[in-house]
Order: structure tokens, then C-alpha cells, then sequence
């Protein structure tokens, strides 16, 4: 017996790069490697639809408003949502963003196909009364990425703890796994041999303050004190760039930080072993894809202990939590970082794969649409002809 399709909602898999397009991608990825891509179909809204063809092949079926003005894009979106259910009729709809909520609500209540809405941090976090949050209630599940996001929305949106299943993000561990630094990659950025490289990647944008790197900034002449050799790596780009710029002039770090820009996916895992010590002191983080990439670079991590970093850092047992706004609590726990001996890079990844490695992502995700039904095809034919001794 056929248990029909899987739907998958997307803001966008590659128009933007972010944590919840990385999420994303690994969630559709994952259900194509369990499913086989023929049972799921992909609807996206800001990717067009031949990038995404060259992504992820022929045979899964993708469904794309990128090419639409950004002006009318989320009505032709909404439209498409629905038509594309109502025509495949799908054992279950699986969105990525809370925003596409009311739609899978509406689809659930009037069609009976089950909805299940994945939470991230900020955008599910001190929801106003309004159709997401009232949509959240009405779905059949809601999978957050952290434990921390969990007990928020229970709290704020009166939610039971049987409407969650939490899937962490994930991280792929061949890629971000321990190794040696191409010297070009030193010499780019004038860094020495003898050099200790503490390390943060972060969007820099003025909203997105909460992060921590200019907390770090802050600390960073006392620390250098203690440690000579030290020197501030912090990647990524932004509309808060000259406001950094600004904070390294105040504090005469001009040789002792260096702001790389934007650095490509091929380059990023380089960028972390280059590092002793990654830092992102943050406050308002919903998971923090970075401390996975670090730790299965190796790399010793220190997170906030006001937000999810909790869960990638399993509360202290992968990393230091530190009060982000305490600056004498984050210079201790770098100071502990930069002092103690360098533990084995391997066991440091293994960690982190064993927790937060894909294997450990698919198979919460194949535990999720087994609960709905969904089977590869070659799984049910398994047990059919079980069932009639051949």
C-alpha cells in the first residue's frame, strides 16, 4: 500500500545562506536518503527553480517562487502551497519556517493532511497573538531545534510537551573535521606560527548584536594582556561592520584583530582549525550551527548560557557557558580556553559527530516519518511479502 508523499516547505534552500537554509537543506536531503526522492516534493519560496533542479536532481518533484517579484511573492507562494497540496495530497507537510504556519493549519483542518512546523529560535520566540501563533497551537507537531526553544514556546504559547519533537541542527561531519591549515591561509591574514587564534563566525549586523563578538572586543585588551600572542579572528560580514571598526580603533586592537569579511562554505572548516579557542558569547541565539562546525573542526568552544548555545554545548559537557553580559565571567572562561592544554582534536569532533552528526539527524528524522507513515516503498514491498511467507 502507497503512503503517498512528503511535502517540504523552504523559505529558500540556496538564495540565502544562513542557519535555517542549512537546517533546511539537511531536513530535504534527509528525506530523500530515507524515502527516496520520487516521495517528496520540495516547495520553495525564494529559490528559483532550475538552481535547485542542479541541487537536488531529477527525480524529486520542486516547486519555486523565486522568480517572482518579491512584491506578490508570498501571495503566489500561499497559492502554490495550497494547489500543490490539494493536487498530490500528501501524507504529511513538513515546513522549515514557522511563517508558513496559517497555511498548513488551514490545510490540516480542512483536508486532514497533518502539519508539522519546525522552530528555530527568534521567529517562534515572544510571538504576538496573531494566525502563526495561533496556527502553531493547531498543528499536529512542532519540532524545535533545541530544548531551550521547547520550553519557551510551552511556556509562551501554552503548548503540551507531547505537541514536541525536537531535531537539533546537524553539521556534516566529513567536511568539518579536524586537519592541518594551509599556510596561504596564515599569511592571508599576517597571523604567526607562535600566534593564539581566538575565533568567531557571525553575521555582523546591527540586529544581531546579541551574537557576542563585540562583548569579546570589550574583553580582549585585558586578555591580551595574559597572553601576548593573542590575536582575534572574526569572520563574517555586515551592516555593523564600521561599528566594529570603530570598537577596535577605541581600543587600539588595529594589530590584534582581524576582520576577514566573507569567507566561502569551501573555506570555512580552514578558518576553524586555524583557531585555538571559537567564541560566540551570545544571548538570543535559537541553536548555533558555528559551535557544531567548530567542534568537528576540533576546535575547544565557549557559548552564552542564556540561550541555546545550552544544547550545542550540552550544557557544559562540550564547552564553557558563560554569562554573556558578566564581561569578568567571559574574559575567566577564555582565559581557561587559552591556558589549558589543547585536548585531542579527534575526541573533540567524535564528541560532536556522535551527538549532532548527521547519523544522529536522520535518524530522528526517520523516527519522525515513520510516526506518520512514511516509508521507503522497498520497506513496505519488505513486509508485505513477509506477510504472505514469500
Amino acid at each position: 500500500m502507497k503512503t503517498g508523499k512528503l511535502h517540504i516547505w523552504v523559505p529558500e534552500l540556496i538564495a540565502r545562506e544562513g542557519g535555517i537554509q542549512s537546517y533546511s537543506i539537511e531536513m530535504v536531503e534527509a528525506a530523500m536518503e530515507i524515502l527516496g526522492p520520487e516521495k517528496v516534493t520540495v516547495i520553495s519560496k525564494s529559490d528559483r527553480t532550475v538552481a535547485l533542479r542542479r541541487k537536488l536532481g531529477k527525480k524529486v518533484r520542486i516547486y519555486a517562487t523565486g522568480n517572482v517579484s518579491s512584491a506578490l511573492r508570498t501571495p503566489v507562494f500561499a497559492l502554490l502551497l495550497v494547489l500543490a497540496s490539494l493536487w498530490e495530497r500528501p501524507a504529511l507537510i513538513l515546513s522549515t519556517h514557522a511563517n508558513f504556519s496559517p497555511v498548513a493549519a488551514w490545510l490540516q483542518r480542512w483536508r486532514r493532511i497533518p502539519a508539522v512546523i519546525s522552530a528555530h529560535g527568534i521567529e517562534v520566540w515572544d510571538l504576538a497573538e496573531g494566525a502563526i501563533r495561533r496556527s502553531l497551537r493547531q498543528v499536529t507537531k512542532i519540532l524545535p531545534v533545541s530544548e531551550y526553544t521547547r520550553q519557551r514556546m510551552e511556556r509562551e504559547i501554552g503548548l503540551s510537551a507531547d505537541r514536541f519533537s525536537i531535531i537539533p541542527d546537524t553539521f556534516d561531519p566529513s567536511r568539518f573535521s579536524p586537519g592541518s591549515v594551509p599556510a596561504a591561509l596564515r599569511k592571508r591574514y599576517g597571523l604567526e606560527p607562535q600566534d593564539q587564534i581566538l575565533l568567531s563566525v557571525s553575521r555582523l549586523v546591527v540586529s544581531e548584536q546579541y551574537k557576542g563578538y563585540r562583548k569579546i572586543l570589550e574583553v580582549l585588551p585585558r586578555l591580551i594582556r595574559a597572553f601576548p600572542r593573542l590575536k582575534f579572528v572574526l569572520v563574517g560580514r555586515g551592516d555593523d561592520r564600521a561599528n566594529v571598526e570603530a570598537l577596535i580603533r577605541h581600543f587600539a586592537l588595529e594589530k590584534r584583530v582581524v576582520l576577514t569579511g566573507y569567507v566561502p562554505e569551501s573555506e570555512l572548516a580552514d578558518h576553524y582549525r586555524m583557531a585555538d579557542v571559537f567564541a560566540m558569547p551570545s544571548k538570543r541565539e535559537g541553536f548555533g550551527i558555528v559551535f557544531l562546525e567548530a567542534m568537528g573542526c576540533g576546535i575547544r568552544c565557549l557559548g552564552g548560557n542564556k540561550d541555546a548555545a545550552v544544547d550545542a554545548l550540552r550544557h557544559g559537557e562540550l564547552g564553557i557557558l558563560v554569562d554573556p553580559d558578566n564581561g569578568q565571567e567571559l574574559e575567566a572562561g577564555l582565559s581557561r580556553l587559552l591556558s589549558e592544554s589543547k585536548p585531542d582534536p579527534q575526541k573533540i569532533h567524535d564528541q560532536a559527530n556522535h551527538y549532532f552528526g548527521r547519523s544522529a539527524f536522520r535518524a530522528k528524522v526517520r523516527a519522525l516519518l515513520e510516526s506518520f507513515g512514511l516509508r521507503p516503498d522497498e520497506y513496505e514491498s519488505g513486509i508485505l511479502d513477509m506477510a504472505e511467507g514469500k
